[in-house]
């Protein structure tokens, strides 16, 4: 895992010692920075050599209202990108470009260009549903089907016949289990039902159900954020492992997780791409000062 040190974390301040903050809030609403500063070009290196995902140009409309803008960048494979940015700033709207899911809302509308291995994801030819079993998702809240452990990580496999036979199908459901991290937690009561597992073990489950349909790709929207500091560093551990052989996109509020356990990391701002680069470089030395005053505290 990274162990990058963000910029400003740290250093002493004269205003607060002995306990005391006498320092005026430099917090600024994110807009009004804005203002002050027009968006340029996105800063970093945008692209990466032999992608799994390459965006050129992407804008997303919920009907007239611009939620993506213009945004173009590469993920790596085995890789973790880390898209970090204030509430609203798009980034959760963009995860969900890469495998569609925008689909489903209504009045959304996507432009510009996404290629997964040099595929046009949105060609005619390209069904959605094989699209998002090359490119699975992990929520926010931890979401298992109310059926048995066991046919919560099938569900996938049998839909998408992947398993010749319920022996093939039991070699799935234990290998991803154990991929997932749950195996030695959950193997004598496979066929108890999936919801009442805890907090972080229902997230490893929904992982474990992502990665049994063998997915190129594996986006996660704020995995952890319901999870307690003892089930977010299982999450992350798993993370870790899990990039050795998937590529993974992350959303997250937490820029210290971000640091962990991402090699890149985007920063978003109301729908701009402002900045993407290795991730230790981005925190410690970020080349756009609404990057600096985003990791620094200025706003959020």
């Amino acid at each position: 895992m990274n162990t990058a040190r963000i910029v400003g974390e740290g250093k002493p301040d004269a205003a607060t010692e002995g306990g005391l903050n006498l320092k005026p809030s430099a917090r600024r609403p994110s807009s009004a920075l804005l203002e002050e500063r027009p968006v340029s070009p996105t800063a970093g290196q945008t692209t990466v050599d032999d992608p799994i995902f390459a965006c050129r140009d992407v804008n997303v409309f919920y009907g007239e209202k611009q939620a993506i803008k213009n945004v173009s960048v590469d993920v790596g494979r085995k890789q973790v990108l880390a898209m970090i940015g204030p509430s609203g700033c798009g980034k959760s709207t963009f995860l969900r470009c890469l495998n569609r899911m925008n689909d489903t809302i209504p009045g959304a509308c996507v432009t510009g260009t996404i290629l997964l291995d040099g595929q046009d994801i949105h060609a005619k030819h390209q069904d959605a549903v094989q699209l998002r079993a090359r490119v699975g998702m992990v929520f926010q809240k931890p979401n298992p089907f109310p059926k048995s452990i066991y046919d919560n990580v099938a569900y996938g496999p049998r839909a998408h016949g992947l398993a010749r036979n319920s022996g093939a199908l039991d070699e799935i459901v234990c290998t991803s289990l154990q991929r997932a991290g749950l195996w030695e937690e959950v193997k004598d009561r496979l066929h108890r039902t999936g919801t009442g597992l805890s907090g972080g073990q229902q997230q490893r489950l929904c992982i474990a159900r992502t990665i049994a349909v063998q997915p190129e790709v594996i986006l996660m929207d704020e995995p952890c954020s319901a999870l307690d500091p003892i089930a977010t560093a299982r999450i992350e551990d798993l993370i870790d492992e899990l990039r050795q052989r998937y590529a993974i996109v992350i959303v997250t509020h937490s820029m210290q997780q971000a640091a962990r356990v991402s090699q890149r990391t985007a920063y978003f701002h109301l729908g701009d791409l402002i900045e993407v680069g290795e991730t230790d470089r981005v925190f410690t030395n970020p080349r756009h000062k609404l990057t600096e005053d985003y990791i620094t505290g200025r706003f959020g």
